[in-house]
C-alpha cells in the first residue's frame, strides 16, 4: 500500500484543479502548466493508489464516484498543509526574495543573472523554486513568477518577456558529412531529443509542431530519446546524442561557446512566450516590480 508521506503532491494538486475545472485545459490553466502535464500527474497517481480517478466526458472529464468521496478530505489537507506553510514562513518572509522558474530555465538563463539579481535585492536572501500555480503565488510567499500562462489572476501584476525563438540545435560533430544543415530536411537525417509531460518544464513546442510545420509526416517526429527535464536534453544533445528543439535564450550560452549549433534554419520559424507575475500589493510588490524589469530588460525587452 501507498503511504500518504509518500503521494507526490504536485500531483495531487492536480487532481484537485481538474475536478473543479471538468477538464485537463481548464486544470492546466489554474496551475500554470500544459494539458499534458497535468494528465502525466493524473495517470501517475492512479498508478501509485491503484484507483481510478478520472474518466473522459464528452469533451471534458469527470471524476470517478470514488474519487469525488474523497475529494473533500484532500481539499482539507490541502488547507491543513497552507495554514501550516503560512505559518512556517511567517518568521522568514522579510529576509528572502522568493522567484519561481521551471528548472531548466532557472538553470540555464536565470542563474547566470543570479548577480545582478542579488544586487536589486541587496539584504535579502533569493530563492529559487519550483513553478507555483499563479493563484497561490502569495500563499506560497513567491515574489516574482516566470510563467508562460496567459490566465493572469487578479490582484497580480504582470509584464511579458520578449518571444523566445524555438530553435533545433546539436554538437556541431552530429552534423559530420552532411552538406547542407541549413536545409528542413536534415531533421529527417538526424536523432531527436524530446522533453516530456513534467511540471513546468514541457513549456515549448513539440517536435511534431515543428515537423507539421515542415510538411513532413508527423509520425516521423515520434523517434528518439524521450527526458523529463529540458536542461537533462541539453547535456545529452551537447554529448551529440540528438538534436534538441528548445528556446534559443535557454540554449544561448551552449550556442555562444559553439558546444551547440542551431540547425535547419531555413525550416519552421516557432516562438514562445514567457511572463513575468509578482503580486500587486503588499510589502515586495515595488521590489517585484524592479526586479521583473531587470530581467525583461535582460532579456531584450
Amino acid at each position: 500500500m501507498t503511504a500518504l508521506r509518500d503521494l507526490p503532491l504536485s500531483a495531487l494538486r492536480a487532481f484537485a484543479a481538474v475536478a473543479r475545472a471538468g477538464s485537463l485545459s481548464g486544470a492546466a490553466e489554474r496551475l500554470g502548466v500544459t494539458p499534458g502535464a497535468v494528465s502525466h500527474q493524473i495517470r501517475h497517481l492512479e498508478d501509485r493508489l491503484g484507483v481510478k480517478l478520472v474518466t473522459r466526458a464528452g469533451n471534458g472529464v469527470q471524476v470517478t464516484r470514488a474519487a469525488e468521496r474523497a475529494l473533500p478530505d484532500i481539499d482539507r489537507g490541502f488547507e491543513a498543509l497552507r495554514q501550516g506553510m503560512q505559518r512556517l514562513r511567517t518568521e522568514s518572509l522579510h529576509q528572502s526574495f522568493t522567484v519561481a522558474a521551471d528548472p531548466s530555465f532557472a538553470a540555464l538563463w536565470l542563474a547566470p543573472r543570479l548577480p545582478a539579481l542579488r544586487a536589486a535585492v541587496e539584504g535579502l536572501e533569493v530563492r529559487i523554486v519550483a513553478p507555483v500555480p499563479l493563484g497561490a503565488m502569495l500563499d506560497e510567499a513567491v515574489d516574482l513568477s516566470i510563467s508562460y500562462s496567459a490566465d493572469i489572476p487578479a490582484g497580480l501584476e504582470t509584464v511579458a518577456f520578449p518571444p523566445e525563438r524555438i530553435v533545433p540545435a546539436c554538437a556541431p560533430d552530429l552534423l559530420e558529412g552532411i552538406a547542407n544543415t541549413r536545409a528542413p530536411g536534415v531533421m529527417r537525417r538526424l536523432p531527436l531529443l524530446h522533453i516530456d509531460p513534467s511540471m513546468g518544464d514541457n513549456v515549448y513546442p513539440g517536435w511534431r509542431d515543428w515537423f507539421a510545420a515542415a510538411g513532413f509526416p508527423a509520425a516521423e517526429a515520434d523517434r528518439g530519446v524521450h527526458f523529463g527535464l529540458g536542461l537533462v536534453a541539453a547535456q545529452a544533445a551537447i554529448t551529440g546524442q540528438g538534436v534538441l528543439l528548445a528556446s534559443e535564450a535557454v540554449l544561448e550560452s551552449h550556442l555562444g561557446a559553439g558546444a551547440l549549433v542551431e540547425i535547419a534554419g531555413d525550416g519552421p520559424r516557432l516562438s514562445f512566450q514567457r511572463r513575468l507575475v509578482w503580486p500587486g500589493r503588499g510589502p515586495r510588490a515595488a521590489q517585484s516590480a524592479a526586479v521583473a524589469d531587470l530581467l525583461a530588460h535582460a532579456a531584450g525587452r
